[in-house]
This record gives C-alpha cells, sequence and structure tokens, in this order.
C-alpha cells in the first residue's frame, strides 16, 4: 500500500508531525513501512505562463514560446508536441539545477535565443506519465506566473510505502491509514464536504430497473451521472502516479483515485453499452444468485459482472459515454475467496481489494466519487440509488483486564482498554466489573477473537512500552494414546536396527492356498475378499511369517548368507479381526565373516537367536509351545512370556518349510505388540546392607522342569530373598533318572546385616520347601 503525506493530510490533522515520526509511528503500530521516497523540486523552478507559441523559422519539431515568469517574459525554445498558447507550465530559469544534475544555461538553437527550459514530469524528478511538459492547472494550487514550483505541496511530497499483512484489507486505502494514524497520533479525522447538489427532475429510476433473484451475499449501491465535460486534473494524475496507480480513461481515473481514497471497491458502466439500442431509454439489471453465496450481474440474459470478482471490460465507459452508472460493492472476505477458488473463478485487479477485505460503507465511497466529479467537471447527478444490501452479523466479543494481563503480562486499567478501542472505532456495549463487552468495527475482518482485541490494544500502547518479563506458562498434557503408540513403534524400530535387523514391508494380503499348507486357519467364508487384487491375493495373513517367507528365498537367491529381518504388521484371525504383530527373523550364519571366527562364522542357534530378540524386547521367559502350525519347528519352539503373559512364540523354522524355500538354519519370533506395550517402571527401594549369595544343589527327577520349581519358590519365598536363579544343571549314568540342578539365591535384609544362623535359617526354609514339593534331595 502507497500513501502520500499531503494525500493524508487531507484525512487526519498531521500537523506538527514530521514524515519521519509518521513512518516510525506506522512501524510501531503494526503497519512496516517498506519504503519512504521524498519528492523535492528544485529552486529556480517556477510557473509561466504561455503567452504565445510560434513555429520555429528554421525547424519544423521546435516551437519559440513568449513566455511569463512573473519578473517577464522569456522567450524559450521547446520541442514538446503539447507546447501551446495559454498554458501554464513549469519553466527551469537561468541557474536552476535540475535533479539529474544538468544546470540550465542561455542556449541559442537552430539560430533562436532560449531562456530557460519548459519541463516535463519526468525533468522535474516526478513520476513520467503522460507525454511532453507538465501542463499545471489549479488543482494544486492557485496558479501565479512566477511563483516557485517548490512553494506547491502536491509537488514537494513525501511517499511512504507500507508492507501490509494479509489480514490488513481495511488499510488497502488513504482513508483505512489515516484511520490508524488518527488513533496512534490521538488526532482527530477531518470532516470531509461530501454535500451533492442533485438534480431533482433526474431520478435514477428514469434510467435503470434493479431487481434480484435469490439471496446473494454481496451488497451494492447504484448511482447515476450526465457528464457534460470532465478533464483529470493534475492533483488525480500526479497522485495515481506516485501510487502506481494506472487509468485508461478518464472516468477510469476518477473511480481508481477514489477507490485509493476510500477503500470501496467502485466500477464504472457506460449506459449506451447495456442498452440494446439507441431508442432503449432504461436499461434492467438482474442480481442473480451464484453458487457458494455470490453474485452476478445480468443485463439481458448476459452477465456483464460477477460482484466483487469481475467485470466485463466491454461495459465500462469510455471517453465518449454521457450517461454513467456508478456501481459500490461490497462481499466478505470469507466468502468470496474461497468461493473463487472453489470455482475456478477468473478475477480482475480489484478482485484483490475484495478478497482482502474492501470497506463495507458503499455510500461513503461513491459520495466521494460524485464529489470529485462534481468538484472537477461538469456533471449532473441523478437522484436517488437502487441497492441491496446484506446484513453481515457483527463481531461480539467480552475481554477482561485480566485476560489482557495473562496475555501479555502487563496490568492495563479497563478505562485506558475502552479508550483505546473507542479510537478503534469498536463499539463498547457496555462494561462490567473488570469486562467489557464489544462489537468490532464493519472494516476490520481480521477480528474474530479476544486475542485479536488484545493484539489491537498492545500495538497501540507500544510493544516497547510493555516492560520485559519472562514467560512463564504451564503446558497441558497432550500425551494422547496415538502419541504413545507412535513412539512406542518408532522405538522398537530403531532398537530393532540398532542390533543388526532389517525392516522389510509387505502387502497384508496373501495366498490362502499357502495359508492352508501351513496349518493356519482361512477367512471365514462369510468374511473373504469379494474382489482380490490377483488369485494370489485373496486371502488375509495369520501371521507375518507368511509373507516374510518369500524375503527370505529372495535374499538367499542373491547370496545372502546372513539375514537378519523384521517386520510390523497387521494379522488377521478367521473372522478377520485384525492386531499388530512383531516378527523377528534370522537365517544363516550368526555373525559376519571376520578374524575372531577365522572367516567361518557359526551359523545361527536357539540361543544366540533369543538373546538377539531379548536385545530388541527385553527380558521374557520362555516355556513350553502351546502354538500349533506349519511354521512352529516341534523340538526347538518356545511361548513367550513376560510377567507372566504369553506375548509370543519363539521357534526355529520348521525342516519342512526351510527345505522347501531352500533356506539355511531360521529362527523367527513372533510378538503381538498389544503385550509389549511400554510399561510404567516403578522404582524399589535397595538395601544398604551388603546382600549374601548361597547356592542349593538338589537331586530331582529329570521330568521336573525348572518353570514348576520356580513358581513353587516364587510364591513361598521369605522377603529376604531378593532373587534366585539356576547356575547348573547336572545328568549322569551315575544318577540314573535324576539330575542335579543348583539354584544361586540372592539373601539380603532391609534393616540389618543378617548373621549366618539367619542365612542359614532361610537357606533351611527353602531346603524343606524343595524336599515337600519335589521329594528332593541334598547331593
Amino acid at each position: 500500500m502507497i500513501v502520500t503525506r499531503t494525500w493524508l493530510e487531507e484525512w487526519v490533522d498531521l500537523d506538527g508531525i514530521s514524515t519521519d515520526e509518521i513512518c516510525k509511528k506506522l512501524n510501531s503500530i503494526g503497519l512496516e513501512v517498506d519504503a519512504l521516497k521524498r519528492i523535492r523540486i528544485p529552486e529556480k523552478i517556477v510557473v509561466g505562463f504561455v503567452k504565445s507559441c510560434e513555429k520555429h523559422p528554421d525547424a519544423d519539431k521546435l516551437n519559440v514560446c513568449q513566455i511569463d515568469i512573473g519578473t517577464g517574459v522569456k522567450q524559450i525554445v521547446c520541442g514538446a508536441k503539447n507546447i501551446r498558447e495559454g498554458l501554464y507550465v513549469p519553466v527551469a530559469t537561468i541557474g536552476a539545477v535540475m535533479p539529474d544534475g544538468m544546470k540550465i544555461k542561455h542556449a541559442k538553437l537552430r539560430g533562436v535565443e532560449s531562456d530557460g527550459m519548459v519541463c516535463s514530469a519526468k525533468e522535474l524528478g516526478l513520476p513520467a506519465f503522460g507525454e511532453g511538459i507538465l501542463e499545471l492547472d489549479e488543482s494544486i494550487g492557485a496558479l501565479i506566473p512566477g511563483k516557485a514550483l517548490c512553494g506547491f505541496a502536491p509537488l514537494q511530497e513525501d511517499i511512504i510505502e507500507i508492507e501490509l499483512t494479509a489480514n490488513r484489507g481495511d488499510c488497502l486505502s488513504i482513508n483505512g491509514v489515516a484511520r490508524e494514524l488518527s488513533v496512534a497520533f490521538e488526532r482527530p479525522m477531518k470532516t470531509l464536504d461530501l454535500q451533492l447538489e442533485e438534480k431533482s427532475d433526474l431520478g435514477i429510476g428514469r434510467i435503470l430497473q434493479f431487481i434480484h433473484e435469490g439471496r446473494p451475499h454481496v451488497s451494492l449501491v447504484y448511482r447515476a451521472v450526465d457528464s457534460k465535460s470532465l478533464t483529470v486534473p493534475l492533483l488525480i494524475r500526479l497522485r495515481l502516479a506516485f501510487v502506481e496507480q494506472e487509468f485508461a480513461t478518464t472516468i477510469d481515473a476518477f473511480t481508481s483515485y477514489a477507490i485509493h481514497a476510500t477503500g470501496v471497491v467502485l466500477r464504472d458502466y457506460g449506459f449506451s453499452k447495456l442498452v440494446q439500442s439507441e431508442k432503449e431509454e432504461k436499461v434492467k439489471l438482474v442480481l442473480k444468485e451464484l453458487p457458494d453465496h455470490l453474485g452476478a450481474i445480468e443485463v439481458n440474459g448476459k452477465t456483464v459482472s460477477i460482484v466483487g470478482v469481475r467485470q466485463d471490460p466491454e461495459c465500462r465507459s469510455d471517453e465518449n459515454e454521457y450517461t454513467l452508472l456508478l456501481e459500490a460493492s461490497y462481499v466478505a472476505p470469507h466468502i468470496i475467496a474461497p468461493a473463487v477458488k472453489n470455482e475456478k473463478l477468473k478475477t480482475d485487479p480489484l478482485y484483490y481489494r475484495t478478497s482482502r477485505g474492501s470497506e463495507p460503507d458503499l455510500d461513503f465511497g461513491l459520495n466521494y466519487l460524485l464529489k470529485i466529479l462534481a468538484d472537477y467537471g461538469s456533471i449532473d447527478i441523478y437522484a436517488g440509488c437502487s441497492e441491496y444490501l446484506t446484513e453481515y452479523e457483527p463481531v461480539t466479543l467480552k475481554i477482561s483486564t485480566e485476560e489482557i494481563a495473562a496475555l501479555i503480562g502487563e496490568e492495563i486499567e479497563l478505562s485506558v482498554v475502552v479508550g483505546i478501542l473507542s479510537r478503534l472505532a469498536f463499539r463498547i456495549l457496555r462494561t462490567e466489573g473488570d469486562e467489557v463487552i464489544l462489537e468490532a468495527p464493519a472494516f476490520r475482518h481480521d477480528i474474530e477473537n479476544a486475542q485479536d482485541v488484545i493484539e489491537e490494544i498492545v500495538r497501540i500502547i507500544g510493544i516497547d512500552n510493555i516492560p520485559s518479563k519472562p514467560l512463564c506458562f504451564t503446558e497441558a498434557n497432550r500425551e494422547t494414546d496415538a502419541l504413545a503408540r507412535h513412539r512406542f513403534l518408532r522405538d522398537i524400530r530403531l532398537k530393532a536396527v540398532g542390533n543388526g535387523f532389517f525392516e522389510t514391508i509387505h502387502y497384508v494380503f496373501c495366498d490362502n492356498k499357502r495359508v492352508k499348507e501351513l496349518g493356519f486357519k482361512e477367512i471365514l467364508t462369510s468374511k473373504a475378499l469379494l474382489n482380490p487384487i490377483t488369485s494370489e491375493m485373496d486371502g488375509l495373513r495369520p501371521s507375518l511369517m507368511v509373507s516374510m517367507l518369500d524375503s527370505l528365498q529372495r535374499n538367499v537367491r542373491m547370496s545372502q548368507r546372513r539375514i537378519p529381518l523384521f517386520e510390523i504388521g497387521t494379522v488377521f484371525d478367521e473372522k478377520r479381526d485384525e492386531s499388530l504383530h512383531f516378527v523377528l527373523v534370522y537365517s544363516g550364519e550368526k555373525e559376519s565373516d571376520e578374524v575372531a571366527n577365522a572367516g567361518k562364522p557359526s551359523m545361527i542357534d536357539f540361543a544366540s537367536f533369543a538373546d538377539k530378540v531379548a536385545a530388541v524386547i527385553g527380558c521374557f521367559e520362555l516355556v513350553e509351545c502351546t502354538v500349533q502350525n506349519g511354521l512352529i519347528h516341534p523340538y526347538q519352539s518356545a511361548d513367550m512370556m513376560i510377567d507372566g503373559k504369553k506375548v509370543g512364540v519363539l521357534s526355529k523354522l520348521h525342516p519342512t518349510v526351510a527345505e522347501k524355500y531352500d533356506l539355511p538354519d531360521t529362527y523367527f519370533a513372533e510378538i503381538d505388540l498389544a503385550y509389549l506395550k511400554p510399561r510404567h517402571i516403578r522404582a524399589k527401594a535397595i538395601s544398604a546392607f551388603t546382600p549374601v549369595q548361597r547356592d542349593i544343589s538338589i537331586v530331582v527327577p529329570q521330568s521336573t522342569t525348572y518353570t514348576l520349581i520356580e513358581k513353587a519358590l516364587a510364591s513361598a519365598l521369605p522377603a529376604e530373598v531378593k532373587t534366585f536363579y539356576p547356575i547348573d544343571r547336572y545328568v549322569d549314568d551315575a544318577l540314573g533318572d535324576m539330575m542335579s540342578l543348583t539354584i544361586r539365591f540372592v539373601i539380603s535384609s532391609m534393616e540389618k546385616t543378617l548373621d549366618e544362623n539367619e542365612i542359614n535359617a532361610i537357606m533351611e526354609k527353602i531346603l524343606d520347601l524343595l524336599q515337600d514339593r519335589f521329594k528332593a534331595t541334598l547331593r
């Protein structure tokens, strides 16, 4: 957004405030100044009046002019095409230094004396607009020959370019920026004289019939004028050039100027472009509702515009148009922006303003446009207007000083809050204790919640004026089951990779024929896949190993001698109920070739594989295997137990399956992840006294499993026994059907160091228990 100082001063009192102060204040209230450019007309450049203009006697493209510069009439040779008698022009007199450094001197051009130079806008350091010399008029001030151009305020301009954020569409106008400065400097906005003289015998209803169909969420107001004489004054041409606005026609210049000044979206239509013949005295505009609550204007069945989005260029006024139809429109940005995206509509340049949030006071924009048309031209204004207005529910909010203090860390009195918000055009409905209930102004499309209002208070007070304090807040626990599950799966993958396994991924679909061959139950017929991808994917895998066999086979065929793989995936039972499983597979040599094994590593075995699995999932127990299927080895398999619960199975691959797929020794562990979730670890007290170890060697029948002994001891041991574990098992012909089993016990008390008698008493209790339960004898 580009503004100029003199243009701002027409809207707000900035007397005594420098442009640098304005820029600093704009930055402090969140309107970042991107650039500042100062236009200054050099000295000795004055207003000149062309008294006569004649062709150069010896050059077709030159004119010899007699120009009054106040101190006398000077003869100046000029080559501009638009130089003519009766013009007021800028004249650089002898001794003037131009902005580009050129110094004006007395000259002789083709034998004719010339005392000065008639200047173009570019030569004066102004934006280049128009062709030829700059034609002055009284829109910039009273023109007196000899008056220095540097005395005209519109030519001594400060141009401020502001980088607006996307939510501040209310500042896309001189009016919007002036409003902000009015609040920031606590200066009043100026009252504009927008009184209009309408022709009572010319009612807009004589030339316009405006009807609507449906209820589009748009607002429209139409006014009409007859243009007798209309030219673009220098002030408007100059300011449009300063703000980098181009125009195609005279009325286009006036509407562009009014749009930039007020922020209201304005368009013009040529009456003759809307009627079908010259005899037609009235145009019929039909507003129709489009998808997403947009509106379209139709004339004789033809769409001439989509409100706020685009206008048919053929319907715009040209320089020969006598009757002009002027339109002001508004569509809320939260309606128009998604609608244009959804419908993929083509847009024109004014859509940018509408989508960012234009000024909703349509009468204000039209009256401003009519006023400048009347001031700088000869027009007749039709009485009355035609309109269609949509009422939008205002945003009503309640905030308290406590909320403000909690957010910005500074207590602000309620009276200060009310004062700031009132100056920002918020409507204060009422105050209750330390709370204020307010209504956001219609032009502030970005105000949606209390935080937006507090931001307004902060930027007006100034962020630099709020003392810095350490940020203190309490973060709510945002841990969810989904996040915990994600972290658990991530960690278990990392552990598997860290222990040398490689992850594989397979389809959940598998071959039902293989499912049968491996001894698993198929999906029930009522639950079977109705439209399988291929005949080899007509089932759902009951085990991750069903698909893993293919990966193992491929690796073997690629001459891989050590194949450690893992996968996390879903498996299904015969009812198609699913569960998440984790499989670890190891096939072939248990380590890589190295010096320690002389390049001949041994094959993986049950114990080595169990250690690798434990390194990934932690400690577990192995008990007699209860699982039966075609993958399980009949003699090298076990159920995996954690905290007394069965979590999976660890087994060598059945020799028949291994032979079918040409696999070397292969072991796998498939675990149901539902039983492997991370557990909360509770700390246990540790005795400060030195523990002691005692071993018992007993003789029991070989048919007695250690699992039975472990269960019996775990439920009946004295509290002083902290842990126990087997350290030796011995069988011999001399023992016959018996075996020798040595168990180590770790004994400690929390209160004292146990003496030998107390330790012996504990060991006697343990021996009595073993003798009673298992007929054990001391070896």
